[in-house]
């Protein structure tokens, strides 16, 4: 008997392992990062893929302010897109970083956590350039590149007024860094 209940027990256990994997549901595609440009109209793009997501779907959409254009953000794409798993922030040298962190912070599916870097060539452009966006920029943080989170971002800008974001560019198809970029309050 004890012979039988343990070979159930050890039954049930390999079978837990072979169930299903949670999974996104169909037609959905998680934002792994996402190009803000401009103050006023606000573009947005919005770029899955890596980190075992192996289609990069992209959605673009535009409107007066960044509040305006992330609504839009998730239906701008032949499938509709998710929010919640945005990992890096990409700002362009036009768009105003205080509005779009203050943004980012209030809004409950974008994390506090997203490292915000920035881009030279604005960001809807360097991510038209690169193939995979996410996977470029986590390979830049192994490597030891710096880059605040946007609540780390937000703070030092209240703080002291400025903070130090690392600058990114478009080449051959990769993200590849260019340098740091200090930003004050006002700029």
């Amino acid at each position: 008997m004890k012979r039988m209940l343990a070979a159930a027990a050890m039954a049930g256990i390999l079978l837990c392992g072979c169930g299903p994997s949670a999974r996104e549901p169909d037609h959905l595609a998680l934002v792994r990062v996402l190009g803000v440009d401009g103050a006023g109209p606000v573009t947005l793009t919005g770029v899955c893929g890596g980190a075992n997501q192996t289609d990069i779907s992209r959605g673009v959409c535009r409107d007066e302010t960044f509040g305006l254009a992330r609504e839009q953000l998730p239906w701008s794409s032949r499938e509709e897109l998710s929010l919640t798993s945005v990992g890096y922030l990409l700002i362009g040298k036009d768009a105003d970083l205080l509005a779009v962190l203050f943004a980012v912070l209030e809004d409950q599916e974008l994390g506090a956590s997203a490292t915000v870097w920035i881009a030279s060539e604005g960001a809807q452009a360097a991510l038209s350039a690169c193939e995979d966006p996410a996977t470029d920029l986590e390979l830049l943080l192994r490597r030891g590149m710096p880059a605040p989170t946007a609540a780390q971002a937000l703070a030092a800008v209240c703080a002291d007024g400025e903070v130090i974001l690392p600058v990114v560019t478009a080449r051959e198809g990769r993200l590849s860094a260019e340098g740091e970029k200090l930003w004050r309050v006002g700029q």
